[in-house]
């Protein structure tokens, strides 16, 4: 079933009043807004549902626009979030691991930026994702500034004062992307069940392949 829209954790937050005005002159301005869900269309940039505190919900407010404090330092749209939404197909979830873990962002210009972690969105059922080596999840992170981004796996260098100690063993250049995605029936040919109503049942080799 097509999702389109999802449930996040409600957060407070700012929203650049240019967004609402479509007035340049409104673009250091601020709103207070409660973001509570988030929209994802394929082909755009992921879109949040918010209310502000004078009673004006907007839907579609791109993640661009979204803010945790007033930035100082802020960065164009797309350097936010660096491929477009795969599907209208996507599902939200908060890792308990990566709960406000902190962490270096490779922006597209090459530029890092420091960031902390919000939650994950990740896409399914359609070509992109269920392509091994195209498949991407988004993390929504919050950067020191206040802007939120909203990026792959491949532009994030985590760090934790624990478990993270060691330097990258290898140039991370040298790390390839997946390109299969492993089905243990596709051995099949290979072996076959019994054929009774056994509830321990046994499987047999069928050929010398493993």
């Amino acid at each position: 079933m097509t999702t389109l829209n999802s449930n996040i954790k409600l957060f407070k937050c700012y929203v650049r009043l240019s967004h609402f005005t479509k007035n340049d002159d409104d673009s250091k301005k601020f709103h207070n807004a409660y973001a509570f869900g988030i929209q994802s269309v394929e082909g755009k940039i992921l879109t949040f549902h918010i209310m502000t505190d004078y009673g004006m919900l907007r839907s579609r407010v791109p993640i661009s626009e979204i803010f945790m404090k007033h930035p100082t330092a802020d960065i164009p749209f797309h350097f936010k979030q660096l491929w477009d939404c795969f599907s209208e197909n996507v599902a939200v979830i908060n890792f308990d691991y990566l709960c406000d873990k902190r962490c270096e962002v490779l922006l597209r210009d090459g530029s890092k930026v420091w960031a902390t972690y919000m939650f994950t969105v990740d896409w399914y059922n359609n070509s992109y994702s269920d392509e091994p080596s195209d498949y991407k999840c988004g993390h929504i992170l919050v950067a020191d500034d206040g802007y939120l981004l909203c990026q792959p796996n491949n532009r994030i260098y985590w760090r934790d004062s624990n478990w993270i100690t060691a330097k990258f063993p290898i140039e991370p250049k040298n790390i390839k992307v997946d390109t299969t995605l492993l089905s243990v029936e596709a051995v099949s040919d290979r072996w076959v069940s019994e054929d009774t109503d056994s509830y321990y049942y046994n499987l047999t080799k069928t050929t010398d392949d493993n």
